[in-house]
């Protein structure tokens, strides 16, 4: 009886051994399959930060050019001063002011998005 008894112990351990070496197998499995999925993702993510990258420089540019526009209607607006020309005057302060506020705005994004871009 004992024989026999060890026999069935031999063979669930056998069996048991068998399910271990299957379950881990799936587990390497499964390993192999997420880091596939996380290098699919993180692929992704270069292009788009070239994109970002690209989107932050063109609005710095763009807060450079309003810079200019604020430059020059400071100027307009000194030279319309000399000619009494109060409507010009008026309308150069608008601009002097809006272009001033939307090239800090733009400006300050533009360094923003850059450095969220330059962490990922």
């Amino acid at each position: 009886m004992s024989k026999h008894i060890n026999k069935i112990f031999s063979m669930i351990q056998t069996e048991l051994k068998s399910e271990k070496v299957e379950l881990e197998k799936v587990e390497l499995g499964a390993i192999d399959d997420l880091r596939n999925d996380y290098k699919k993702a993180a692929s992704k993510a270069i292009p788009l930060k070239k994109i970002i990258l690209k989107a932050a420089s063109d609005l710095d540019k763009i807060s450079n050019e309003l810079d200019k526009v604020q430059a020059n209607a400071k100027k307009l607006e000194g030279m319309a001063k000399e000619l009494g020309a109060d409507s010009i005057v008026k309308s150069a302060k608008a601009l002097f002011d809006s272009s001033g506020n939307l090239s800090s705005e733009w400006g300050k994004s533009a360094i923003k998005i850059s450095t969220a871009a330059k962490n990922i």
